[in-house]
């Protein structure tokens, strides 16, 4: 009974970091993985040469071209969030707030040219886990065509280009020759129509709203990066969106949970196959251990994202919901501990 209830502690361990953060996998009916080779794509919207972040890939899967989904949304100016209750993707157009934000945001991911691209060459192969997601864009439900599925990576919905395309509304291309991903809103052709592409607008892909923009199609450059400055630098160190410090955030939790469950799952499988109690006794201490340093890897990112949302000017009401997730599953293990004292 005593090993019994050891082992079943392990299991529950495993439990702890699985749904609290950008749980996508938690959405899935099916442990369906696939192994892509990410493409060496260049990124323009509305205009602007753009840079994935690290760790997000375009991929080709049975002759399909998958891109992450928030990116691509935040490429088109639409905010995007996730249910992990109902597994559900929701874009939408932004609040004015919302809209600065992701044109901050998107100044960030600017194409720095080849250098910064080899820097961040992508890997050989990428293992990518299927999933069951809803996805509603400008509150209409959109529906993947049958046999078609989403796939998730390291905090990252993928979906065909062409679903997004037609689910967004946005013209967005692939080019197989050239490894070009272009994408254009409504409303950023139709101001290059009534332009007619003369430079100097300043309004190209931003709604006409960002002044000083000498480079026509630009959107919000102003001569420093920051929307709206008229051409002149008016800060140095431009502050960070909320998406992107959140963005990061998930990022570094959904790697430690990744790494944790991992090493869980290999210190439960080792506890199941010890054959003496000194090795059981030993694989529990350090099962004890990793869920202590767990704790405080969370902790430590916790604390980092709320000086960084802090030091930007944001709320970090966002940090409560992390912790109350990550809580809820600790309580839940220590609850079974305790029953099985």
């Amino acid at each position: 009974m005593k090993t019994f209830k050891s082992a079943m502690l392990l299991g529950l361990m495993l439990c702890l970091m699985l749904p609290y953060m950008a749980s996508a996998q938690g959405g899935s009916s099916s442990n369906k993985a696939i192994i892509a080779k990410p493409l060496s794509v260049s990124l323009a919207f509305d205009g602007e040469e753009l840079e994935l972040p690290s760790g997000q890939y375009v991929f080709e899967f049975q002759s399909r071209t998958y891109v992450p989904v928030r990116f691509v949304s935040f490429a088109l100016q639409k905010t995007v969030k996730w249910n992990s209750d109902t597994a559900t993707v929701t874009v939408a157009k932004p609040t004015a707030e919302e809209a600065a934000a992701l044109k901050e945001q998107l100044a960030g991911v600017i194409a720095a040219g080849e250098e910064t691209a080899a820097a961040a060459a992508a890997p050989v192969s990428i293992r990518l886990t299927a999933v069951q997601a809803s996805f509603i864009f400008e509150g209409k439900e959109q529906a993947l065509p049958e046999n078609q599925s989403a796939y998730y990576y390291k905090g990252s919905i993928y979906v065909p280009l062409r679903f997004m395309a037609e689910a967004s509304g946005a013209a967005i291309k692939w080019d197989s020759r050239t490894g070009a991903v272009t994408g254009e809103t409504a409303a950023y052709q139709q101001e290059q129509a009534e332009a007619g592409g003369s430079e100097g607008s300043g309004s190209a892909g931003s709604g006409g709203t960002q002044p000083g923009t000498t480079e026509g199609s630009q959107p919000g450059t102003g001569g420093s990066g920051q929307p709206g400055t008229g051409g002149g630098i008016v800060d140095n160190t431009p502050k960070l969106a909320f998406e992107v410090i959140t963005s990061e955030a998930e990022a570094k939790l959904e790697t430690l949970k990744t790494e944790a469950t991992s090493t869980l799952s290999n210190l439960y499988m080792t506890f199941v196959a010890a054959r003496d109690e000194a090795t059981k006794e030993q694989v529990k201490l350090q099962a004890q251990t990793e869920v202590a340093r767990i704790k405080s890897d969370f902790e430590a990112i916790l604390a980092d994202t709320s000086a960084r949302l802090t030091a930007n000017g944001h709320s970090t009401a966002v940090i409560a919901e992390y912790r109350a997730a990550f809580e809820k599953d600790l309580a839940t293990v220590l609850s079974y501990a305790e029953s099985l004292a």
